[in-house]
């Protein structure tokens, strides 16, 4: 069954409206209402979530939630594992959620998180978590005819600064010659800001190999001062080692940031790094709850939080961490490697969280052309920067056929 957007959100809106009670109704008319009646707790919503689908793609798994009244949100979940992603919802997510409002978005949460505690809070439950939330938190923004950032408390900044980032192992595994050429190709685009993730891990901890330094050489050498170079470590040094190299990129080279440059495992160790370089070092990108950024703080005391919103259990968590960073004194910097529903959703979360860095990551979109292609009106991404869109929810729409002739498999749970 087909709906048209405008329609279906003006219908819904209204019923949200009318089923609030009647104190609030003829309070929102304008008639004259008795003050203590109007503080009555209103009855919930008649609107019920009755679908789950998901969709999984080369590069991406997404999650389209749909109500009763036909409106429907979408989220995105972390793509390192598609099926345990695809799985997580359906055999254990969706229960929680079909037939029940959209607007009780944090008992959801909460029921989807704590019923499935025992897996452990972060990875496959949070990230899978993210997927829905994202798309729930679509839902009611569409439903209110707004942009999601109304939601979240309103807009400090109408334009971002982001900067351009991609990896050079693990998957991609570029030659000095290919890494040199992606931080040129970032910068003809007009970005002024580019990340090289080295992609170093734990397993391979203090490679013998490194090619750090190597690469930032031959990369400063080719873009001058056209832009500024930092680099992701991807959790692969020491202490030792992180400091030793962190002192190179400081000194010689003149780097703001470094990133992740020892184990989200070992605050300690992240710790020293802080204590002896002057470089911002961000971390978080592993941090999947409140409790473990507020613990990762405390511990190893970052300049600059990472958290990731299609990992860290979607924007029902992510609007709570804006809220601890200011608390912390600890600016956000937001990791996103997914260009579509989770820059979007990023998008609206660094429009209108209170304290974040000087800019958001943003991948190669050249790396995702099938990605992009489904969405029928992308966001305005030019001249190194991102403007946050006022259209309804997200900001942008996306095209399900495409979704569905892009991917590999979809999965539905409903009511019936």
């Amino acid at each position: 069954m087909q709906h048209d957007f405008k329609t279906d959100s003006a219908y819904t809106r209204r019923r949200f409206l009318q089923s609030l009670g009647s104190a609030a109704t003829l309070s929102a008319a304008g008639m004259l209402v008795d003050p203590k009646s109007a503080l009555a707790a209103p009855s919930e919503s008649d609107l019920r979530i009755a679908e789950v689908k998901t969709y999984i793609m080369e590069d991406a798994i997404f999650v389209r939630v749909t109500t009763d009244s036909g409106v429907s949100g979408w989220g995105e979940c972390d793509a390192g594992s598609h099926y345990v992603m695809d799985a997580f919802i359906h055999s254990e997510h969706a229960r929680h959620v079909l037939g029940k409002d959209p607007f009780d978005n944090q008992p959801l949460y909460d029921q989807m998180f704590y019923r499935a505690h025992d897996f452990g809070p972060g990875g496959a439950l949070s990230n899978s978590i993210s997927g829905i939330d994202i798309a729930i938190w679509d839902i009611k923004a569409r439903i209110l005819d707004v942009p999601l950032y109304r939601l979240l408390g309103g807009l400090y900044r109408q334009k971002l600064p982001i900067y351009g980032s991609y990896g050079t192992g693990r998957w991609e595994n570029l030659d000095k010659k290919q890494a040199v050429a992606q931080a040129v190709k970032f910068v003809r685009d007009g970005f002024r800001t580019v990340k090289c993730r080295m992609q170093i891990r734990e397993d391979h901890l203090n490679p013998v190999e490194d090619r750090t330094i190597e690469y930032v050489d031959a990369i400063q050498k080719e873009i001058g001062g056209d832009a500024e170079l930092f680099v992701d470590i991807n959790n692969g040094y020491s202490a030792a080692r992180a400091i030793q190299i962190g002192r190179v990129l400081q000194d010689k080279y003149g780097h703001r940031f470094y990133e992740e440059p020892c184990s989200d495992q070992n605050h300690i160790e992240t710790a020293r790094v802080v204590e002896a370089l002057d470089l911002g070092i961000i971390a978080g990108e592993k941090e999947y709850t409140l409790f473990q950024l507020d613990e990762m703080i405390t511990y190893a005391n970052p300049d600059f939080l990472n958290p990731d919103v299609i990992k860290a259990g979607g924007i029902t968590t992510m609007r709570k961490i804006a809220a601890l960073s200011q608390m912390r004194q600890k600016p956000i910097i937001f990791h996103n490697t997914r260009p579509t529903i989770s820059t979007a959703a990023t998008l609206q979360l660094a429009a209108s969280a209170p304290l974040v860095g000087p800019f958001f990551e943003y991948p190669d979109a050249d790396r995702f052309v099938e990605q992009i292609g489904v969405v029928r009106q992308y966001l305005d991404v030019r001249d190194g920067h991102i403007t946050v869109p006022d259209s309804p929810g997200l900001g942008i729409d996306i095209d399900e056929e495409k979704v569905i002739a892009r991917s590999s498999e979809v999965n539905v749970s409903d009511l019936s």
